[in-house]
């Protein structure tokens, strides 16, 4: 199933944890922490008691098509992440793109929001941006999963600008950055990964100013009202103790369940803003390894390679039926494993398996894409 294209509409509480939920099996192992997403939704409750929880979820259909939309996001290792409360650091940057936009000749109208990738943490980041601005979130996202670097996003990989891009920290320490290419994301990464160690492995990061054409002739358009459907099956499966691969499978989520098992053993090590490191599964079938750098980049089956991104190896935990990131994967424990084929944007760009080589040498992988089969 591709996104889900809707017409303008309000989202509210309960539809906006089935997008946190969604987006963080979506994730494949990064995009931060459901609980951070969480945690940001009950500090805005908490300082905003008085208002009600909704925001307006725009089709690209409904957008001006002069004005831009941007991403706001969080930058940094995915187990720094959960342990800030992040609200600031997202306004912050947001802010200080929406000063560098008036400035610009001619000057930008920054109107919708967006997010950057799919994940518990940055998914929300946008909303929060909505709820607390009142701007129109766009039904979109810049990588149709999550992602581990800025050029691997498919805003980069087809050909959109990353630049101007803001950062900013908690105590509003901002940096503008000015690329001389504005598509050069490599550029970008080397430079806000040094940003981010500075703030302490962890950024508020916007950018990516980009208008209607560009999202729809780009990226993967209903992946939020997606990411919605896909959570309330995980919370109904939560319940049921059903399998939530078969219940995605039957509203035509193209995935498959790869293994059910118990968590032998994780390795992670922080690294230049980044988690690297491998989680081992024993399922009945044997054992599974799954290799990641912040997100999940390979799974092996008893020794040979199964599926490489950009398709989503994800996973939740059984026991309470909630998604997880590498940041949440502990040992003993008991985890359904599985994987769900990347929206069809990711083969626009003939050449994009390319961009992820790097990353997946990172992890010991030289061979081929091997993409999600049933």
């Amino acid at each position: 199933m591709e996104g889900i294209i809707m017409a303008k509409r309000i989202l509210n509480e309960e539809q906006l944890i089935d997008v946190i939920w969604g987006a963080t099996l979506m994730g494949g192992g990064g995009g931060g922490a459901m609980t951070n997403g969480m945690d940001l939704l009950n500090t805005y409750k908490k300082l905003h008691s008085e208002k009600t929880v909704q925001l307006t979820l725009y089709d690209t259909n409904e957008m001006d098509e002069n004005a831009y939309a941007t991403v706001t996001c969080g930058m940094g290792a995915p187990t720094v992440l959960k342990t800030v409360d992040f609200s600031k650091y997202a306004v912050n940057a947001f802010n200080t793109l929406k000063d560098m936009a008036g400035q610009m000749n001619p000057p930008r109208k920054l109107e919708y929001v967006f997010p950057v990738e799919l994940g518990g943490f940055n998914t929300f980041c946008p909303m929060l941006i909505s709820l607390l601005e009142d701007i129109p979130l766009i039904d979109t996202d810049g990588a149709g999963r999550a992602v581990p670097a800025l050029d691997t996003l498919l805003l980069h990989v087809n050909g959109l600008e990353t630049s101007p891009l803001a950062m900013a920290d908690a105590n509003n320490n901002q940096i503008s950055i000015k690329l001389q290419n504005p598509k050069d994301a490599p550029m970008g990464e080397e430079i806000g990964r040094w940003i981010c160690t500075a703030f302490g492995q962890i950024s508020g990061l916007s950018g990516w100013m980009v208008k209607k054409a560009d999202i729809e002739n780009s990226l993967p358009c209903g992946t939020i009202s997606l990411c919605e459907k896909i959570g309330h099956e995980l919370r109904e499966c939560a319940k049921t103790g059903d399998n939530v691969f078969d219940r995605l499978n039957h509203i035509g989520v193209e995935c498959k369940l790869l293994t059910k098992g118990k968590v032998v053993k994780c390795e992670n090590l922080q690294k230049k803003g980044f988690d690297y490191g491998k989680v081992y599964v024993e399922g009945n079938d044997g054992q599974w390894i799954i290799y990641f750098q912040n997100e999940n980049l390979l799974v092996e089956h008893e020794g040979k390679a199964v599926m490489t991104v950009p398709d989503i190896t994800c996973f939740y935990n059984t026991a309470n039926g909630m998604p997880l990131t590498n940041a949440d994967i502990e040992e003993n424990m008991e985890i359904c494993l599985g994987a769900i084929k990347a929206p069809s944007a990711w083969w626009k760009n003939p050449n994009m398996f390319e961009i992820w080589k790097p990353f997946l040498e990172n992890v010991g992988y030289t061979g081929k894409n091997i993409p999600f089969s049933k």
